[in-house]
């Protein structure tokens, strides 16, 4: 199968049958009141969609983490290819903070709705503020988040200047952030193309940083730490792509915002 067409027929695949399996999963949703019963059958399916199209999934480091201890993950973003990974990879039911436009899909975006994940409207400041809030009254109730601090997909596996957003919202609730290192992600499925080539994806789950002393004052340091976990752990391509004036630093985005 060619790369582009085995692209078309996964993302065709997943969503189809999410899109059938959506009214049982919001009913079960709606009768249960647990969000995590949507998990259940999404799961599998993610799994057999990777399988069938040959992307194989490498995780370590999951024994890090204490099971009813809400996090904050804080992934590198290679590839939109991640983003059903982490749902069904990382042990437990982490929610994303997405951008608005997703939720104007039938359906989908009452789904996703359900499942705890919060619009963020990138265009509105004080928008975007109300939703790190409300990610953070829910990090206090025990949901755990992914969120990218680069804010976007890196094109080429090169890790981009870090948003402080995700930082803030683990300090405001008093949670761990949990570096991520993702390797490979972008050789499978670039960004900005549907095309996937089979290859294997490394999900390497450092050990939590706790957030205890720092602040805002001295967010700089919890962000250099974080970056340099991910660092360590990109492949030696990966990491070599930085060049010299990339290597492990505390570059910080302009913005402050998610």
């Amino acid at each position: 199968m060619m790369p582009r067409l085995r692209g078309l027929f996964l993302l065709a695949f997943w969503f189809t049958l999410i899109v059938l399996l959506a009214p049982f999963m919001i009913l079960l949703r709606l009768i249960t009141g647990n969000e995590n019963m949507i998990y259940v059958p999404i799961r599998p399916l993610i799994r057999l969609g990777l399988a069938l199209v040959g992307v194989r999934v490498r995780v370590e480091g999951l024994e890090r983490l204490k099971p009813d201890q809400p996090y904050i993950f804080t992934p590198n973003h290679q590839s939109f290819i991640e983003v059903p990974l982490f749902v069904t990879y990382l042990g437990r039911n982490p929610a994303y903070l997405a951008k608005k436009e997703v939720f104007k899909y039938p359906i989908f975006g009452q789904g996703i709705r359900l499942m705890g994940v919060i619009p963020v409207d990138r265009s509105n400041t004080q928008s975007a503020v109300e939703s790190a809030r409300q990610g953070t009254e829910n990090l206090r109730r025990g949901k755990s988040y992914v969120v990218y601090p680069e804010g976007t997909r890196s094109r080429d596996g090169r890790l981009l200047p870090f948003k402080k957003g995700a930082f803030m919202m683990a300090i405001d609730a008093g949670v761990p952030i949990v570096p991520v290192t993702v390797s490979g992600a972008s050789r499978i499925m670039p960004k900005g193309q549907i095309k996937i080539h089979p290859s294997t994806v490394d999900i390497i789950v450092h050990e939590p940083i706790y957030t205890k002393g720092y602040s805002r004052e001295n967010i700089e340091g919890l962000i250099e730490k974080t970056r340099n976990r991910i660092f360590s752990a990109l492949s030696e391509e990966e990491r070599a792509m930085q060049g010299e004036a990339a290597q492990i630093n505390t570059r910080l985005s302009k913005s402050d915002s998610l």
